[in-house]
C-alpha cells in the first residue's frame, strides 16, 4: 500500500480569532522571554526550569526556524484583532501511515489568557490535522497540575485513555501525566459532520 502523504505545511492559517504562521526570526525575543518564564515552563515542560542565554536559544530558535521536519509542524499563534503574537502550537510525530499525531498548544501572553484564545487556536489546530491533514488520531498530554489544559482538552472530546504514574516531579512531589487521544469520527460527530473516513487497504 502507498505512503499516504504527510500533513501539508500549509501557512498562514486563519480562523476567526487567530491565525497560524511559521515561526519568524523577527519574533525572537518574544519567544526568548517566553521560553525563560517559569511559569510557562512549568505549565509545559517536562524539564525543570533554567535560564537559557540569548546567544543559546537563539541558535535553538534558529534551526527551529530553518529546518522543515515532515515529522513536526510548529506555528505561531496571532491573534486577529491586532495580529498580536500571543503563542505557539506544535503537531509532533507525525505519521503519515498511520495518520496519527500529538499536539500542544501555549498561550504565552497573558494578558490573552482566559479569553477563549486557547480554545480558539486549539480548535484550528485540531482542523489542520483532521481537515487539512487527514489524521485518524491526535493525542495530547497534561500534567496534573494544569487543569486548564486537562479542561480544554476534556472539553474538544478527548478521552482519556491512562495515566503516568508518578511521572513528573515537581514543588517537591510527583506528579501524574493524563494520556489523551480523540479520534476523527468523534471529532467530526462533534462538529456534526458525516465524512466517511477513507478505507485501509490490506498492505
Amino acid at each position: 500500500m502507498d505512503t499516504p502523504p504527510p500533513v501539508p505545511d500549509v501557512t498562514p492559517l486563519r480562523g476567526e480569532r487567530v491565525k497560524f504562521t511559521p515561526l519568524r526570526m523577527e519574533n525572537i525575543h518574544t519567544h526568548f522571554r517566553w521560553n525563560n518564564d517559569p511559569e510557562l515552563n512549568r505549565l509545559d515542560s517536562e524539564v525543570p526550569y533554567e535560564e537559557e542565554s540569548f546567544g543559546a536559544f537563539k541558535g535553538r530558535f534558529e534551526r527551529m526556524c530553518e529546518e522543515s521536519s515532515p515529522s513536526t509542524r510548529t506555528f505561531e499563534i496571532h491573534a486577529l484583532e491586532d495580529d498580536t503574537l500571543i503563542g505557539v502550537a506544535y503537531a509532533a510525530h507525525i505519521n503519515p501511515h498511520s495518520r496519527h499525531a500529538k499536539v500542544g498548544i501555549t498561550i504565552g501572553d497573558r494578558d490573552y489568557w482566559g479569553r477563549g484564545y486557547g480554545r480558539a487556536s486549539f480548535e484550528m489546530l485540531l482542523s489542520y490535522c483532521f481537515d487539512q491533514g487527514n489524521l485518524h488520531r491526535v493525542s495530547a498530554e497534561t500534567f496534573e497540575y494544569h487543569t486548564a489544559w486537562r479542561d480544554l482538552i476534556e472539553g474538544m472530546g478527548f478521552t482519556r485513555e491512562g495515566t503516568a504514574r508518578d511521572y513528573l516531579r515537581r514543588d517537591g512531589r510527583y506528579w501524574d501525566k493524563g494520556l489523551y487521544a480523540l479520534l476523527a469520527p468523534a471529532y467530526r460527530a462533534r462538529r456534526g459532520e458525516a465524512r466517511q473516513e477513507p478505507s485501509v487497504e490490506a498492505a
